[in-house]
């Protein structure tokens, strides 16, 4: 189903204070001022298309996908598709909290126009997708945990088979075993043909879902295309936004470095309580284990050490990184031919090796994850660990990695 946008503007009046709205009734003087949150948005989302948007907080995503659910309506230009829409923006919107979750529920299922039979098999799919005993679901949501609010919200926006589906950041529902099926039933539906209108910072996951993307910047839509063309403008843009940053943070990273160098084994950085962890991460070369120099087109392996507490298969994904986070390198188990996920309880070890590391002189680091099966979700992860400096002896070339060339002299 698609969406298409036209001409959309978005604008609002602010006043600086409550009483200016009176005065300026009174005296017919304006003491507002009019903040554009969208102006000139103009595209389409083909049929059965996923479609990504990023951008920095306060670019306007959310109001643009607000405007495409038809819970606010633009200032100017008009959206439209057809069939049903699932948004799944601020989840548990609507909800009252005296009532039970059955009973919002209910009102969830009466919001999408059904009643009798096609009501009832909603609340029960909605409650079988929630994992929600009955004891909490006839209580008021007002005594619900964070986590089982987000549940039961989830549970009830995805009830339907949409045409089309609005997401907004929704894959960080619940804990990491709700999180899956939440990513699973989102899959599920863009696979039956629905069009799905992806809003997330994570761009790992914008890349893996979506095949066109766009990048919007204060209002307007700086960039769209291809998703890793856009993707890779914004993450341009972003790094030359905090560049002024780097030289203040200089003796902090530096700071970092010395520990992480001192630490016996990177500390991971834990999602809750994941069942595949992180164990450890050794750089080998030729001078020895974990060197904290290692020379230009010096042979060097790094070793992966993963911890799996269950049957669920699971992916590995590292990169090489400078110490501003841009990604110098990455590869996943998942580009692997075949691409087989890794599997099975107990401990596994994942070793890669580089032949003539190509890397010119610079401070460089290590950032491991741990994926699901899907090559999306993030069940653990350890970023800018074991920190390693590489020094170019032997040749003059400068940048950040050895390109093959051929000097030719035409006269």
């Amino acid at each position: 189903m698609t969406i298409r946008f036209e001409s959309i503007e978005k604008t609002y009046t602010v006043y600086a204070r409550p009483q200016d709205r009176l005065w300026e009734w009174v005296t017919r003087t304006p003491r507002h001022r009019v903040h554009v949150a969208l102006t000139g948005v103009d595209f389409e989302v083909r049929a059965g298309e996923t479609f990504g948007l990023i951008g920095e907080n306060g670019a306007g995503k959310s109001t643009l996908l607000k405007i495409a659910a038809g819970t606010i309506r633009p200032t100017r230009g008009t959206v439209s598709h057809e069939g049903r829409v699932a948004a799944l923006l601020e989840l548990g919107a609507g909800f009252h909290p005296e009532e039970s979750g059955y009973d919002n529920i209910r009102f969830m299922a009466a919001l999408h126009g059904l009643e009798g039979e096609p009501m009832e098999d909603f609340v029960v799919r909605a409650t079988a997708f929630s994992e929600l005993t009955r004891e909490t679901l006839e209580r008021p949501v007002k005594t619900y945990s964070s986590g089982m609010f987000m549940r039961l919200a989830f549970a009830a926006a995805t009830a339907i088979d949409p045409d089309v589906l609005i997401v907004d950041e929704a894959l960080s529902v619940g804990d990491l075993h709700f999180q899956k099926k939440s990513l699973n039933r989102i899959l599920e539906l863009r696979e039956r043909g629905a069009t799905v209108l992806f809003c997330s910072h994570n761009l790992y996951q914008v890349r893996s879902l979506c095949q066109r993307a766009a990048w919007i910047h204060g209002g307007r839509i700086q960039a769209m295309g291809a998703t890793e063309d856009v993707v890779t403008a914004y993450e341009s843009h972003e790094r030359r936004r905090y560049a002024h940053l780097r030289v203040d943070a200089a003796d902090a990273v530096a700071n970092d470095q010395a520990k992480a160098a001192s630490a016996p084994a990177p500390a991971p950085v834990s999602l809750g309580a994941p069942l595949v962890k992180i164990a450890g991460l050794t750089i080998e070369t030729g001078d020895g284990v974990n060197p904290a120099q290692v020379d230009s087109f010096q042979d060097l392996s790094v070793e992966i050490e993963i911890e799996s507490y269950g049957p669920a298969p699971f992916h590995v994904l590292f990169a090489i990184v400078r110490p501003d986070k841009d990604n110098v390198f990455g590869t996943s188990t998942q580009f692997r031919d075949g691409g087989a996920p890794l599997q099975g309880m107990g401990s596994h070890r994942i070793r890669t090796r580089f032949p003539r590391l190509p890397l010119l002189s610079g401070e460089y680091l290590w950032s491991v994850y741990v994926l699901d099966d899907s090559g999306i979700q993030v069940l653990d992860m350890a970023e800018l660990i074991q920190p390693f400096t590489v020094l170019n002896q032997k040749h003059r070339e400068f940048g950040v990695t050895w390109l093959e060339h051929e000097w030719v002299l035409v006269e």
